[in-house]
């Protein structure tokens, strides 16, 4: 059996050129902006404050501190080194991101701030006991270790709020049809001959392992300046059947609920009668297929007769 191959493919933008780029570019931003501004900003502050108070502490001349606890019958002396408030600020962070996200990620951009300026200073992690010898880990090993857990807390942020986000900021609307594998070059061919009309960026892609083929299209929606983006998803559904699941999303600063009604309808026409409607089931799909053929050797018929 020939193995199905990965395949991604793109069309480039055929009616906006340069200009519909820069355009694009400049709307990425500003989606970018309303998503993650705040969290970018008590990002800065954290930095800006967290370096400016740790430079303070470390200069003991000019009134800074930092956190001993001495037994002295013990002789024990403890020295938290200001590197050591990432680790209880960073739990803090992980704990509270549910009740207030913006106060976690301040919270942590001051923790990781407060323990990078304690061990560029100390030249490595300091020893919490006072007089002890500081761990000097090599820079080129520490600092990708600490972005490593740092991108790995923004996974987390960013995956708990992402699917609100994605609802609040889009209008969306979606089909699902089951059709006849045999015909699915046609299909789809009726499906990008439709999205050509609106649309001037194409990519599709083929999964090598499922056999489920992706495609995406969008273009700039200059008068609401917001985004459109069409994308199907072909699958196999059974020996006969594909599935195929249509999505229209509008990214808007103004609604167009009903225009999406609208180029629905137009997509429901450009895929009838080979594709149908997959709330009625597979029967009916196959039915309305048997009909089709039935129709068509009927009008083969007739020809060869006249």
């Amino acid at each position: 059996m020939q193995r199905i191959q990965s395949v991604t493919t793109f069309e480039p933008a055929r009616k906006n050129g340069l200009w519909g780029q820069v355009q694009h570019s400049w709307l990425l931003l500003l989606r970018f902006s309303r998503r993650y501004g705040v969290a970018v900003l008590a990002l800065f502050i954290s930095a800006v404050l967290g370096w400016t108070i740790a430079s303070s502490v470390s200069n003991y001349t000019k009134g800074g501190w930092e956190i001993h606890f001495i037994e002295r019958g013990l002789g024990l002396n403890i020295h938290f080194h200001h590197w050591y408030y990432g680790i209880p600020l960073g739990l803090i962070a992980f704990a509270i991101m549910d009740w207030n996200t913006t106060l976690s990620i301040f919270l942590f951009g001051l923790g990781q701030t407060l323990a990078a300026h304690s061990f560029i200073n100390e030249h490595g992690i300091p020893s919490i006991i006072e007089g002890g010898p500081t761990l000097a880990v090599p820079p080129e090993i520490y600092f990708p270790l600490v972005t490593a857990f740092s991108m790995l807390y923004a996974f987390f942020v960013i995956r708990r709020e992402e699917w609100l986000v994605r609802a609040r900021e889009r209008e969306e609307i979606a089909m699902s049809y089951l059709c006849p594998k045999a015909q699915m070059d046609q299909i789809l061919g009726n499906l990008a001959g439709w999205a050509a009309r609106y649309f001037t960026h194409k990519k599709t892609h083929l999964d090598k392992d499922s056999g489920i083929e992706y495609g995406r299209w969008h273009a700039l929606d200059k008068s609401a300046r917001g985004e459109w983006q069409f994308q199907y998803e072909a699958s196999p559904f059974d020996e006969r059947l594909n599935l195929l699941v249509v999505r229209l999303d509008h990214i808007p600063l103004q609604g167009r609920a009903g225009q999406m009604d609208e180029m629905i309808q137009e997509i429901d026409a450009a895929l009838s009668p080979l594709a149908q409607p997959a709330v009625g089931g597979p029967d009916a799909a196959l039915a309305a297929l048997a009909a089709q053929n039935a129709v068509e050797q009927r009008i083969l018929k007739n020809t060869c007769m006249a």
